[in-house]
């Protein structure tokens, strides 16, 4: 496979220098001011919504950091299963440092509203922070019991944990952690759905995966940051082929050790690339410094002025363009990330995450994506609810004594006309199916 021994041994530099991009983006964040009372005004002017909206296939869950807080609005919560909000941060002793107003938001009414559930991600990064809070009982206790508050003081859905660089000998205290996290939240909440944030390459071992996935509702892997800021080359972020360490790699490696607990994994996708100054305009070029960050509506903008290509061993997109040096910018857009829901769907995985909601401004292209894999048109479903049944014929039935509009979908033998043989054609798929 392409450039798998020169990837093998950058990665032998990657597991030492790699930074996780949730921590990374939190870090950089770490002063931004949200307004989220306009925010929150703004959505209760939004009525108009389907209480009756469709059913995806597979779980699609989307991390709303606090800095896209004033996007929630604008989400198109149809495909959409599950928001985490992101974050509340602990420290070492299990106290919440900052909620980022999480008890006065009205995302958790909004989204419930529109079908969509809504989680309270905990966010703790560091070796020696994670050492300290795993390693001591009373501090654990501590962060679920103010995790548990935080999360039935608004009615919320759940919790997702995001513990990153995890120091191996906390393997165990980790299990232990979230066997008594579940154990509290269902003795007291009815059916949360509790999840985690889980990396996309296990470095050290540090990961019982098996037994996490057994305790939880859902391991989100976070199949992203393959080529990172600090990446001593330009590549894609998401690779799906074309390198030994790649998306494949990561959801196989889950399967395996998980012991094909295929109902607990959720294939995170990045709506973010990185922007490279690199030493030629080459493919794959040597880098010559960091690499900045580019949601998509960012990178999407850039393709627009400079072009794209399209490496296909790795399904990703790729910008060259000259500015104080030759640049190249890697991220991926509807069709690399429909490959990659294709794959997930293949794997039959519970679903797909994305990192992160507010990324693409309120792009078209992504939310059909999505609905294109997990919203398929069911032939003769006229009510929309899955199924072909009595329902469909009587819809049918109204169509012809003219006691519901027009409804072209129901012409089944495309005569434009709504009459005795499209009830015959249902009555036929029904007794048929």
């Amino acid at each position: 496979m392409r450039k798998s021994f020169f990837l093998f041994f950058q990665c032998l530099l990657f597991s030492q220098n790699w930074t996780p991009f949730h921590s990374y983006e939190l870090n950089k964040f770490n002063n931004f001011e949200i307004e989220y009372q306009i925010a929150d005004d703004r959505a209760r002017e939004v009525i108009n919504f389907n209480p009756d909206r469709n059913y995806l296939t597979h779980e699609v869950i989307g991390y709303l950091p606090y800095w896209e807080y004033d996007q929630y609005p604008n989400l198109n919560y149809d495909l959409l299963t599950q928001i985490n909000f992101f974050s509340a941060e602990l420290d070492q002793y299990g106290d919440i440092v900052n909620d980022h107003n999480w008890e006065n938001l009205y995302l958790v009414e909004f989204a419930q509203a529109r079908g969509v559930k809504v989680k309270l991600c905990a966010t703790l990064f560091g070796q020696e922070s994670l050492g300290i809070l795993l390693n001591n009982y009373f501090y654990r206790q501590n962060a679920i019991n103010n995790l548990l508050n935080l999360v039935m003081s608004v009615g919320a859905d759940g919790v997702d944990i995001d513990f990153e660089l995890l120091p191996t000998n906390q393997r165990d205290n980790l299990v232990l952690f979230m066997e008594e996290l579940s154990f509290i939240f269902h003795l007291n909440m009815d059916d949360p759905i509790i999840t985690m944030a889980t990396p996309a390459i296990d470095w050290s071992n540090a990961w019982d995966y098996n037994a996490l996935a057994e305790i939880t509702d859902g391991l989100f892997i976070m199949g992203y940051n393959y080529f990172y800021s600090g990446s001593s080359t330009a590549g894609p972020v998401s690779p799906l082929g074309g390198y030994y360490y790649d998306i494949e790699y990561s959801v196989n490696d889950y399967i395996a050790k998980t012991n094909g607990q295929l109902e607990k994994l959720i294939l995170g996708l990045p709506y973010y690339g990185y922007d490279w100054p690199v030493s030629s305009s080459i493919i794959n070029s040597a880098t010559i410094g960091y690499g900045s960050t580019r949601t998509y509506s960012e990178a999407s903008l850039m393709s627009n002025e400079y072009g794209y290509n399209w490496d296909m061993p790795s399904n990703s997109f790729w910008i060259q363009y000259l500015s104080n040096s030759w640049q190249q910018c890697w991220y991926d857009d509807s069709l690399s990330l429909s490959l990659k829901y294709q794959f997930a769907i293949e794997k039959n995985i519970q679903g797909v995450g994305i990192w992160a909601l507010g990324y693409d401004q309120g792009s078209d292209k992504l939310w059909g994506a999505i609905n294109d894999q997990f919203n398929p048109i069911l032939v003769g479903d006229l009510n929309l609810d899955r199924e072909i049944n009595i329902q469909d014929v009587i819809i049918i039935i109204n169509e012809i004594m003219n006691l519901a509009p027009y409804n072209p979908s129901a012409d089944f033998n495309s005569d434009y006309m709504i009459n005795i043989l499209d009830i015959l054609g249902i009555i036929n798929m029904i007794l048929n199916d």
